[in-house]
């Protein structure tokens, strides 16, 4: 029987090694699927408008975005699946006089992106951590690199920022002070987005690649050589891991905040909602729910799929 293609965009290189491990490992083929897989890193807007259109089959991502448009103009947008929910930016770069989350009052935090995800996240971390912007802290906009953001906390442009795994590992090298804080609830890495439109028409194909990132996952969290080698060969370029233990500790990250059931979590979506709201106010009143119908990963989930692959 010929597979049937899915076109699939992600949004952040971060999302590539799973869809690599579905692909090599034969999962997409196992379930009747094939892969054409392109990049929309940093295109918001075209990937949202790409998918109404028809032009997108399924986006990896697009996580906080989608509320306002469902809500505001009845877009017909839906995730069927999280990978994800947990924020994974928790590792505190620390300038003069910062010894921890408190000392943070009064001090400027920078930031990659204001207006997106990742800054939205350090704004929502802060304030649920009692510092609101502008009256407690000012955020600001720094380098889009992490590792780039530390030095600029380290030559004093900025008090503090938040940085993710690999690049606090290379920051302490540096010689900076880094804190590993808590993390929170957040909606993360591969979201399976698409809208109604291409559901309804393509039920066996949403099925299908449920099941192809459901054996994707379990593979990922149970076999570290064998997934190491996938994404070693097909992402070194894209991540730009530079040594073994950057590997590792990328893939200790990844795994431990992969969901062996990729149902979201309320506290997750309850959270990307609140960014969605900080952009959109006006949507207040929407039920984020709304935007998610799991219906498909429930019958898999029910029939024991999932349990059988964890024995």
């Amino acid at each position: 029987m010929a597979s049937k293609t899915i076109r699939i965009y992600y949004r952040a290189p971060s999302h590539v090694p799973l869809w690599k491990v579905m692909e090599e490992c034969g999962f997409m083929e196992k379930h009747g699927l094939a892969m054409e897989m392109g990049s929309l890193e940093g295109q918001r807007k075209r990937a949202a408008e790409g998918l109404k259109a028809g032009n997108l089959d399924i986006v990896s991502g697009n996580h906080h975005n989608l509320y306002a448009r469902k809500a505001l103009h009845g877009d017909p947008y839906v995730h069927i699946a999280q990978s994800n929910n947990a924020w994974r930016e928790n590792f505190l770069v620390c300038g003069k006089g910062v010894n921890g989350l408190a000392d943070l009052k009064g001090k400027r935090v920078a930031m990659d992106d204001y207006d997106g995800h990742t800054g939205l996240n350090v704004w929502l971390y802060l304030r649920q951590h009692g510092l609101e912007e502008g009256r407690d802290v000012e955020l600001m906009t720094g380098a889009k690199r992490g590792l780039e953001r530390a030095k600029e906390v380290m030559e004093g442009q900025y008090d503090a920022t938040f940085i993710r795994a690999v690049d606090q590992l290379r920051a302490r090298k540096l010689g900076a002070r880094i804190l590993e804080l808590p993390t929170m609830a957040m909606i993360e890495g591969v979201t399976l987005t698409t809208t109604t439109t291409y559901v309804q028409k393509h039920e066996d194909e949403a099925r299908s690649l449920i099941m192809a990132m459901i054996d994707a996952i379990h593979f990922f969290k149970t076999k570290k050589t064998d997934t190491l080698v996938i994404i070693k060969k097909h992402c070194s370029e894209l991540l730009k891991m530079q040594n073994d233990e950057e590997w590792d500790c990328f893939y200790q990250t990844q795994a431990a905040s992969l969901e062996a059931k990729p149902y979201p979590t309320l506290e997750a979506v309850r959270n990307v909602f609140a960014l969605a709201l900080k952009r959109d106010p006006e949507i207040e009143n929407f039920n984020p729910l709304a935007l998610w119908d799991l219906h498909y990963l429930r019958e898999i989930d029910d029939s024991g799929y999932i349990n059988r692959l964890y024995g």
